[in-house]
């Protein structure tokens, strides 16, 4: 046991050190487009990821909440439990209130009634990621700033579905999705 614990000191201590080169690395003017070339990321998976935004009209650091990998994942889960168990008003909280016009739980019960009508009930969840607006996918364990999307495959009785939930830097939903798997053109 003591090898785990000492395993994941030295992860914590490696990334660690990684955002303070990485902060050293901005404030030699090294690009984030470069950043993510050196980690095999694009450079707004790098931003995301290693960002300290600064307020220009006061110069003070913008503190933003850092959203891990694994709650975004989770959230994206519960959100299509809610929908499931049809629990609108749980999920109708979740949803930033300027989104909740554009999903209203009339809407959200009815789109999933036609996904019940064609595919039956979910029965598990397949490959739950989070990848960045544009598709790119984020790895795990790490955790991000801003909007990302949890992404799953609705496992079904008689077949597949994808689904897409756009969060916020604070967790609310800000998009939502159920469209086959094979979909090409998402708009997020």
């Amino acid at each position: 046991m003591d090898q785990i614990a000492a395993a994941q000191k030295a992860l914590d201590d490696a990334k660690q050190h990684l955002h303070h080169v990485v902060r050293e690395a901005r404030q030699r003017g090294v690009t984030w487009a470069q950043i993510g070339e050196s980690l095999g990321m694009s450079r707004q998976a790098a931003f995301k990821r290693f960002a300290e935004v600064t307020n220009p009209a006061t110069g003070e650091r913008i503190r933003r909440t850092m959203m891990s990998i694994n709650e975004a994942q989770q959230m994206t889960e519960r959100v299509f439990d809610l929908i499931g168990s049809g629990e609108h008003r749980q999920l109708q909280e979740l949803i930033h209130p300027e989104a909740r016009e554009e999903l209203p739980a009339e809407l959200i019960a009815d789109t999933w009634s036609q996904l019940l009508g064609e595919v039956g009930a979910v029965e598990s969840y397949e490959d739950t990621h989070v990848a960045l607006p544009a598709g790119e996918r984020l790895a795990e364990g790490d955790s991000v700033l801003g909007t990302v999307v949890g992404v799953t495959t609705l496992s079904c009785e008689a077949g597949r579905m994808m689904g897409r939930v756009a969060l916020d830097d604070q967790q609310r939903i800000v998009g939502l999705l159920i469209v086959s798997p094979e979909q090409s053109s998402l708009p997020f």
